[in-house]
């Protein structure tokens, strides 16, 4: 949304947001629904657990690849259809054309063939570049869970995006704050992630708060895409 009215416009100063309890990352890790998510650049930022099981892929060898690389899905005829420059993305991103389920064949980790439905979701942001289409996978045939319906209320509320883009600062993360943003993009709860960390759940809250703030994001799937872009990983 262009939002100037004319040159002289001027920004507001970035609202201070609390924790929404209905983030994309949190919905994925409590429905246990195989998921992975791409930015703008066609780049693997968000690969939870359930898709690792799916595919066989480790989150760690994944993240920050192009999609078409890990992927590599076949269309009904055999023709390769991940590929750069991927048609879904553009239409992922029209409300008025939404992408309808689509199912690729593909090989998991292990060399297997599978033939996986897709069912995809743009998870937009109030900075446009930092949106994130998000595909939930499953076997061919497998009937559409709740949580697509969660996706679409969550894009449906998204913030409208904010222009003029006030030039970003250059920031930093401490150790630990790289530690959380990866824990999220491997699709992992606030509680997965304490317990990973060792460390108490109010502390990866606190932590994420001071990340949001730092980044300038409203989200932790947005923080995470801000944090690939930047190279801050």
């Amino acid at each position: 949304m262009d939002a100037r009215t004319g040159p002289s416009r001027t920004l507001d100063p970035p609202s201070r947001r609390r924790t929404s309890p209905r983030e994309t990352i949190d919905l994925l890790s409590k429905s246990r629904q195989a998921a992975f998510g791409i930015d703008s650049m066609e780049r693997i930022v968000y690969w939870n657990r359930s898709c690792e099981t799916l595919l066989g892929h480790a989150a760690p060898k994944v993240l920050g690849k192009h999609c078409f690389d890990i992927i590599a899905g076949r269309d009904e005829n055999g023709n390769r259809y991940c590929a750069r420059n991927c048609p879904i993305l553009p239409q992922a991103r029209n409300d008025d054309d939404p992408v309808r389920p689509f199912t690729l064949t593909l090989l998991d980790a292990a060399g297997r063939e599978r033939a996986i439905r897709f069912r995809t979701f743009v998870v937009p942001s109030v900075r446009a570049e930092l949106s994130v289409v998000i595909h939930v996978v499953a076997e061919k045939g497998s009937e559409l869970s709740a949580t697509d319906a969660e996706l679409a209320s969550l894009a449906a509320s998204a913030p409208p995006a904010r222009w003029p883009m006030r030039a970003a600062a250059p920031v930093m993360l401490t150790a630990r704050e790289k530690e959380i943003v990866l824990g999220f993009a491997e699709g992992l709860s606030t509680a997965r992630v304490a317990e990973k960390l060792r460390i108490a759940p109010v502390t990866v809250r606190n932590h994420t708060q001071r990340i949001l703030l730092k980044l300038d994001v409203h989200s932790k799937l947005a923080a995470v895409v801000f944090a690939y872009r930047h190279q801050l990983l």
